[in-house]
């Protein structure tokens, strides 16, 4: 197969943002494979022993391809060099009517058939979610973070100490960049047109120079460039018996009880009745049966 179109109708690249190989992974690949679907996935470089053609010889309908591997380390600007390479190589193979990127611990909280119907219906949105009406995260892109790409945890105390010393320090000396640029924030995983995609991808030189070395701007960047292009007008917001949300990616996370929260079969009830496309997020260490029930529920 070449390309994005076929004679299958409204096609949808899955972008998979992943960075191991488990239970959760593996279910979300077989959730995924129905012949309408064309996976790009990008394993993080430091997910030792990884087998690409293990993996895409559990395919059986849908196609996939790896992406090349990437260091991408959290909060760095590598994570949004890595969305990047996903939409880069899935547009390079065609034109998909809806590119989702996902990540390796999400889930699909609907069949396949009913997201591909939903999107059919909406085909013009863009489903790209918003945290708040107002930018309230300034120093996120205000100021330089080159520390976030060396090798700490994520929780070290030493890559915190040399976050806040950066900071004062910049403050100090009057360091304000992007000062002029009306930003947004929200989740970043989202769900897109094709022209949105190559929007995004025509806009790489800007990204690079005004996202570079900053913090947990994968969650700002695309808010960011819908917010101020022609396509804020189709970004996607549910109506609500209080009004018109805010934008939605039609995402499930719960940010009240983690960051975010590990859903687990308790919550079954909640998944099982949510109008979300998409959940996040699933540890399969933590809770395995949660899974099943989803896998069972939602792969006709």
């Amino acid at each position: 197969m070449s390309g994005g179109r076929s004679g299958l109708g409204y096609r949808q690249a899955y972008l998979v943002m992943a960075h191991r190989d488990d239970l959760v992974f593996r279910t979300l690949l077989s959730m995924l494979d129905r012949p309408y679907n064309h996976l790009f996935v990008h394993m993080d470089r430091k997910c030792a022993g990884y087998r690409q053609d293990e993996v895409e010889s559990l395919m059986h309908h849908a196609k996939l391809t790896h992406t090349r591997r990437m260091d991408v380390r959290w909060g760095a600007d590598s994570q949004i060099r890595a969305e990047l390479l996903l939409l880069s190589e899935a547009t390079a193979r065609g034109s998909y009517d809806r590119y989702h990127l996902i990540s390796g611990q999400d889930l699909p909280i609907q069949t396949q058939d009913t997201i591909r119907e939903f999107m059919q219906v909406h085909s013009n949105k863009e489903f790209v979610g918003f945290a708040k009406p107002a930018f309230s995260y300034a120093y996120r892109v205000r100021f330089y973070y080159p520390m976030l790409r060396l090798p700490w945890p994520r929780q070290s105390v030493l890559r915190k100490a040399m976050v806040a010393l950066g900071i004062g320090a910049q403050t100090v000396v009057g360091v304000r960049r992007n000062s002029h640029i009306c930003f947004q924030m929200g989740d970043n995983w989202f769900s897109i047109t094709d022209g949105f995609a190559r929007y995004v991808l025509s806009q790489g030189a800007w990204l690079k120079h005004v996202f570079r070395s900053t913090y947990c701007a994968d969650e700002v960047f695309l808010q960011t460039l819908a917010l101020n292009s022609e396509y804020e007008d189709r970004l996607y917001r549910p109506t609500l018996a209080s009004g018109m949300a805010l934008p939605s990616s039609m995402r499930l996370i719960d940010w009240d009880r983690g960051s975010p929260y590990v859903f687990k079969a308790a919550d079954w009830p909640q998944l099982k009745v949510s109008s979300r496309l998409f959940a996040r997020k699933f540890d399969g260490g933590v809770d395995s049966m949660i899974i099943q029930l989803v896998r069972s529920e939602y792969s006709v």
